[in-house]
This record gives C-alpha cells, structure tokens and sequence, in this order.
C-alpha cells in the first residue's frame, strides 16, 4: 500500500471527507484581531496563486456575501497537497460567518470580541474533572464518581527517611493524563503556567465566573486568610488543587519525591475501581528544581488574597532550594521498575533532549522565581553563574528555564547588565519559530511533530508573544494567532484538536473514565500529530499528517493537563495583545 493510500484511509477515518476544505479556526476570530483560513486542494498541481477563485465571506446573519479575497498559496502538506491562504482580516463585522467558494464552505465561524472566554472556562473545568481524592459530581458534563484513590500512597523504595511501605498521605492533586498517575514534573508545570495566564491577563480570567460556579458547583480548595480577603479566581481556585498536592510530595529534608501511581498500568475502569497499591516514588532534583520555582512563583501570586499561604508556599521554596545547595549536581532516585505502571518523565528512548542530561535549566527556574519573591541578590547570582542561552526555549517539563526568563525581563532594569543578554536569546528564539511559521502550512510555528506537539505548539506561539512584548511591538501577533487557529481547527484534518469545542472536535478521546462510563469529557486538548505513532494506529513518518482520531491511539490522542495549561496560557498571552481595545 502505497504513502498516499494509508494517508486516505486514515484522512476517512478521523472525518476528513471532502476532497476540497475551506478550514477556519472553528472558535472564531477576534473582531480586531488576525484572521487567516486554508483551503486545501485535494492533489498537488503546478500553480500560481492566479489559478485560485476568489473566496467569498458569506454573513449567516445577512443571507449575503459581504466581502471577496484573494488566495496565496502558502506550502504543501507532507502528501503533497497544496495549502493557500485566504487573509480576512480586514473585516471588523461581528456576527457568524462562512467562507465560500463554488460549492465549497467553511465550517461556520463567529467574529466578536471575545472568542475565547468559553474556551478557557472549559480548558480550566476540564482540570476539575481531573481531580484526585475527592467526589466529582458536576452538571456541566454528567460526570459523577465516588471519591477515589483515598489512601494514596506508599514508599515503593526505602530512603533516609521513610521505610519500604510505609504509608503517607499523599492523595489529592491531578490525574495527570487518560489514566491515574500524579507526577510531580507535570503538576509545576501546570500550576505555574496557570497562575502565569492569571498573571498576565487578570481581566481575561475575572470577566465571567466559571461554569462550575454558574451550575452551583463548589469549586473552593481553600479558605482566605480572614472574611475581609479577595476571593480566588477560579483559575487559581482549581491552581491551588495542585499545590497543596505538591506540597505533601515534599519529604523533611526539603527534597521531593517525583510521582505516585500503581505498579501496573491501570485497566479500562473508572478510577474508584483502581484498588491497586499506589507508590510514591524517589525524589529528583529536577522536580525539586521545578516545587523550588512553582512555590516561589505562588508566594507571590497568593499573597494579595491568602497572605500566611503565600508565606507557607514561600517556605517550601526555600527549603527545597537548601536541598539542591547541599546537592549541586543532577540527583535522581530511578531503578529499572519504576516505570512499570507510570511514565518516565526523565531522559528515556522517547524523550532524548539535551535538558534531561541535566538539572540546570530547572535550577534557573527556580533561581529567577526566588529572586523576584525574595529580592536575594544572592539567586540572581547563582543565576548569571549558571544561564547559558541554549537553555532559551519553550516552557515545558524537559526544559522549563524559559519561565524564569521571561519573569526576569519582566523584573530587572533595562540598564541590568543582564537584561539584553536574556531579550536578545529570547528573540532569537522567537524569530526561530517565527521563520518556521512562516514557512508552514497552517502557519505553525512547532515542526516537531512527536509526542505532544499540540502543547509544544501552544507553547511556541507563547515565547512568540513573550518576545514582542519584552522589544515593546506587535509584529507577531499573527502568528500567535495562527497557533490557536490551528489547534482549533485551521489543520489538515477540519478538526478541532479540543473537544467539545468547534463544529467538528475530536470526539474519541483516549481517557481511561471515558473509555469505561462512556461520559463526554469537553475542554479537553489531544496531544496531537505524533509521526512515531507508538501506538501503531496513527500513520508514522507523516509529520502533521501523523494523527487519527482514535480512542486506542493513546500516542496522539490522548490528554495531558500540561497540555490544557500551554493552550489557557496562549489565549492569556494573545489576549495581551488586545488590552488597547
């Protein structure tokens, strides 16, 4: 079987059924922002943007077509497909719309002036739904389980200070993905990336109540310090559900411990049937890095509205950070069998990156957040001592340092000697992923299509947006732009890679509760084309092509909660954008 075969029958099979597609960001656009649609041919041809027809922008309010636009063609798709692209941007008119041309049309789209504010309701809900350790019953989805995993968890391996087997309190916290591993690696990640959306964009958070709260559903974790302090937001209401989490994770001596799970992959069963033993596993100082920078970061965003918290957070910081003092090189407590029922989350045959050889990017983290909470010189010492530029890329897990960077710009005088050195390496980076946007069908600005491209994806358009506003400009918002359209439906597949969320979302989601109870989970963002395909059903070798909408292929289509942070964090950061409006 032919290349172009296998691509057709997995194009069949995620829904893809029209050999022509007008494909637009199913959400919508902001009616002062960028707004770019594709049309994809179904052969390759040897053409000039001449031999495209004009697309028409049909109002399904009017009955009319209002407006007419040239096409570019843009690239080809790894199956040689050519990709045009059509530019309305010009048009400022709200209301729902459809893109035509002949007998082909868009799926339709709303313009309006604030496209996304559902969307982040339902990325952030969706982490709700993914708590453990408690009851979930929730109106909004029809979802309702016991609580479960009550006696999380149990020294797997003997330390200095615990004993094999012996018990902790360890539950609460997030299921991490499809099934009901909590990993401490994953947790910072989110919850920092959260309280940075929060940060960056307040008003994009306070301007509606969660849907929780609109349902009646009692979302608060905690308390305020006294009746006369603020009431958390809910993005840091459900934030906090991961810190307090994290905070069990950590052992006496200030180092953590890196993830709990069974010792087996669970089956396809709702979590209060997971009655297996749940182990915590040794300690790391990656992940210690990694609390060290979140704790620090949350002493600061906590402290206007839970003040003896925000002091709480801050101690766990530093502790964790006299640990990594007295242990200056990369520690991690791993034997073969630790990843018998859990992912790895360190340096394996999936996850090769030159960052998992060492702890330094997240000691800089860490370091920066400590210094801006602290105003230690000491950190920031300890920081120029360690920052090298290659450590400059997107926030995630294997590399978070960019967290750090971004939150020093914001900090230090543009006459600290340090300050150029951080923008310069920042736009250089950005302008990496702009060129390879640029350059891109869909204007996607990751072209590394593995396991999580969807995040890495989101995450790229943020360090895009980071850029722009440290040199002060707007050049790229385009381009940021283009990251959410594609993950939401701008994409060789007419899909929207959220579900729940556009005309055509992806509907098999592999998640071990969905699989089992068969209820539909919204607000939930796919891992995305991956051309290793580990799960063997996705065509491999295909770049973006490499995806199917599968319940069994866990490889592309599975949900991560880091994955929902990287996208609340794009639409904060592209939301930057628009204050003026």
């Amino acid at each position: 079987m032919t290349r172009t075969l296998i691509l057709l029958l997995f194009t069949v099979l995620s829904g893809l059924v029209n050999a022509k597609m007008l494909v637009v960001n199913q959400l919508g656009y902001m009616a002062e922002g960028d707004k770019l649609a594709y049309w994809l041919k179904p052969t390759a041809i040897d053409a000039t943007a001449s031999k495209y027809e004009k697309v028409a922008l049909f109002s399904l309010d009017q009955q009319r077509d209002i407006a007419e636009f040239d096409v570019q063609l843009q690239a080809q798709l790894p199956d040689e497909r050519p990709v045009a692209v059509v530019d309305f941007s010009r048009v400022k008119n709200t209301g729902w719309f459809q893109l035509v041309v002949g007998d082909v049309r868009s799926t339709p789209f709303q313009i309006s002036s604030h496209s996304y504010h559902d969307l982040a309701q339902r990325l952030i809900h969706a982490l709700y739904l993914q708590r453990s350790g408690e009851s979930v019953t929730d109106p909004v989805t029809g979802m309702a389980r016991p609580i479960s995993h009550t006696k999380d968890g149990v020294i797997f391996r003997s330390d200095p200070f615990h004993k094999r087997g012996k018990a902790l309190d360890m539950t609460g916290g997030w299921y991490d993905a499809g099934d009901f591993g909590k990993y401490v690696a994953t947790t910072t990640i989110t919850a920092a990336r959260l309280m940075e959306a929060f940060r960056q964009s307040p008003e994009f958070f306070e301007s509606q109540p969660s849907e929780l709260q609109n349902h009646g559903v009692n979302t608060n974790t905690s308390r305020a310090d006294t009746a006369v302090e603020p009431r958390l937001p809910a993005i840091l209401v459900e934030t906090q559900y991961g810190l307090n989490w994290l905070l069990k994770m950590q052992r006496a001596d200030g180092a953590v411990y890196r993830k709990l799970s069974g010792a087996h992959w669970p089956a396809k069963i709702p979590p209060w049937q997971d009655l297996q033993t749940r182990f915590i596993y040794g300690v790391s100082t990656p992940e210690t890095a990694k609390f060290a920078a979140t704790m620090a970061m949350a002493s600061r965003i906590y402290e206007p509205y839970q003040p003896s918290q925000s002091r709480r957070y801050l101690q766990a910081a530093v502790h964790a950070w006299r640990y990594l003092e007295l242990h200056p090189e990369q520690y991690i407590d791993w034997q073969k069998g630790d990843d018998s029922g859990s992912g790895p989350y360190i340096k394996n045959k999936e996850d090769v990156e030159a960052s998992l050889d060492t702890d330094i990017d997240d000691r800089l983290w860490a370091l920066a957040e400590l210094y801006i909470t602290t105003e230690q010189d000491k950190f920031l010492t300890e920081f120029e001592k360690l920052y090298d530029s290659q450590w400059v890329d997107i926030f995630e897990w294997k590399n978070p340092a960019a967290m750090g960077v971004w939150h020093l710009l914001l900090t230090l005088e543009n006459a600290h000697p340090l300050y150029p050195k951080l923008a310069n390496d920042l736009k250089a980076k950005a302008d990496h992923y702009v060129e390879q946007a640029n350059n891109s069908a869909f204007g996607i600005a990751n072209q590394r299509f593995i396991w999580g491209s969807n995040k890495m994806t989101a995450e790229a358009g943020i360090l895009v947006a980071w850029s722009d506003f440290i040199q002060g400009k707007k050049d790229h918002r385009a381009v940021v732009q283009s990251q959410i359209d594609y993950l939401l439906g701008a994409n060789a597949f007419n899909l929207s890679f959220v579900t729940g969320s556009g005309t055509y979302a992806v509907r098999n989601l592999h998640h071990l509760y969905r699989i089992a109870t068969g209820v539909i989970l919204p607000g939930y963002l796919v891992g995305g084309p991956n051309e290793k395909a580990q799960a063997g059903v996705a065509p491999k070798n295909m770049g973006m092509l490499s995806y199917v909408d599968s319940e069994k292929s866990y490889a592309v289509n599975e949900f991560a909660i880091d994955y929902n942070a990287s996208l609340i964090g794009l639409l904060a950061a592209h939301h930057a954008y628009f204050r003026q409006y």
